[in-house]
């Protein structure tokens, strides 16, 4: 487990019970089947999605091709973060890759109990700060790495998700055509 998402858990679970009673009121355990599209383009992104069981991808449409920009698995929030913070319609889909299972969060009740008691504020800060380190290393891999050292370093962070994604959506993670990254596969098995 990250160590910023294991700071995250530590918090949450020594929140006060009354806290952590009424915040979690507002969490709604939901299934979703393979395939399911969890947010669309031109929806208000209206809670956060905890992602208990199943993968998850967001990507976006750009000259007809789909663009996955990011691979939820157990653990991780599944959202739009600009739809949800400011509040306007997402550009994005969200979709389920496997039948999924998340705990939806919903904002409206999450805002109200933040603004009732600091130690949510600093659990959602903590939140955010998590998605800027990890964006923020993604942005660097993109503009430091050839295909090559990207489809390694995913190997080595990530390998769950060469074992259980298809190939069309991890070259599109990658930002590389299915041949490219064909080619980086069969050279690492030839090395």
């Amino acid at each position: 487990m990250n160590p910023y998402i294991a700071r995250i858990k530590d918090l949450s679970n020594h929140l006060d019970p009354q806290v952590r009673s009424e915040m979690e009121g507002g969490f709604v355990d939901k299934k979703f089947s393979k395939g399911a599209c969890l947010l669309r383009p031109g929806q208000i992104c209206t809670a956060h999605l905890l992602v208990k069981d199943g993968i998850a991808r967001k990507y976006y449409r750009h000259h007809d091709k789909e663009i996955t920009t990011e691979i939820y698995f157990h653990d991780d929030v599944a959202v739009s973060l600009d739809s949800y913070i400011m509040r306007k319609p997402a550009d994005v889909h969200i979709e389920a890759l496997t039948d999924l299972e998340v705990t939806i969060i919903d904002y409206s009740r999450f805002l109200s109990v933040k603004k009732k008691y600091s130690e949510v504020m600093m659990l959602d800060k903590m939140f955010i700060e998590y998605y800027a380190v990890w964006f923020e290393q993604r942005l660097k891999e993109f503009q430091t790495m050839d295909a090559s050292e990207r489809y390694l370093n995913l190997l080595e962070k990530e390998p769950k998700i060469v074992q259980m994604l298809p190939v069309t959506i991890m070259a599109s993670y990658l930002n590389v055509s299915l041949e490219t990254l064909s080619r980086i596969r069969s050279k690492m098995t030839t090395t």
